[in-house]
């Protein structure tokens, strides 16, 4: 009797701690996926309230901006020293560099940038037509992430890995089902073996 007590609380606590980690990943999915979602289409187009993101390849802004950091930026009517900004230079790269200083001459509005690792500002003048926006906001070491899920095989895992999960909820809801039913079978023969004892008595 001790041994079916014993087996039907410890099956019990298997399943609260179950459920626990099933809520706790169906949290994460909810908090995550969105997020995911949102970086990849803002990193081919800024449709999304203006916001596109940039992942950091080299070291210059270090360390305000490890190697592999998210860069979210927007687009700003205007931009004042001190702003970490992204632009193309004249070889076509896109930088993120920090405004050194502003410049107004018949060019209209140029910026002075410099990385913060680097020693000397940078050796061309930045156009105002040339930004591509302030950095509002960083998120470090998750960009090789963003990288592979941006490529085809990351785009599919993206689809994949919740589909997968869905599957595996959905057995384990029928597990648990099962589980019910064992449950109340070994309840039902320990209330009759209880009820006989009893009688016995």
């Amino acid at each position: 009797m001790k041994k079916h007590l014993q087996k039907i609380v410890n099956h019990k606590a298997a399943k609260t701690t179950g459920k626990i980690l099933n809520i706790k990943l169906k949290i994460l999915l909810f908090l995550l996926l969105p997020i995911v979602v949102f970086t990849l289409i803002a990193s081919r187009t800024d449709i999304v309230n203006g916001v596109k993101s940039y992942v950091v390849q080299t070291g210059s802004m270090e360390p305000a901006l490890p190697v592999g950091s998210i860069t979210y930026t927007k687009s700003q009517p205007t931009y004042n020293k001190g702003d970490i900004i992204t632009f193309e230079n004249n070889a076509g790269q896109t930088v993120t560099h920090r405004v050194e200083s502003v410049a107004k001459n018949e060019n209209g509005t140029e910026y002075i940038t410099k990385g913060d690792a680097n020693k000397n500002p940078d050796t061309q003048l930045v156009p105002e037509k040339s930004i591509k926006g302030k950095v509002v906001f960083s998120v470090p070491f998750v960009g090789k992430i963003m990288n592979y899920l941006k490529s085809p095989q990351g785009f599919a895992l993206i689809i994949i890995v919740p589909t997968l999960l869905f599957i595996i909820q959905q057995l384990l809801e029928i597990k648990k089902e099962i589980e019910k039913s064992v449950e109340k079978k070994i309840l039902a023969r320990f209330e009759k073996k209880s009820d006989h004892l009893i009688q016995n008595e």
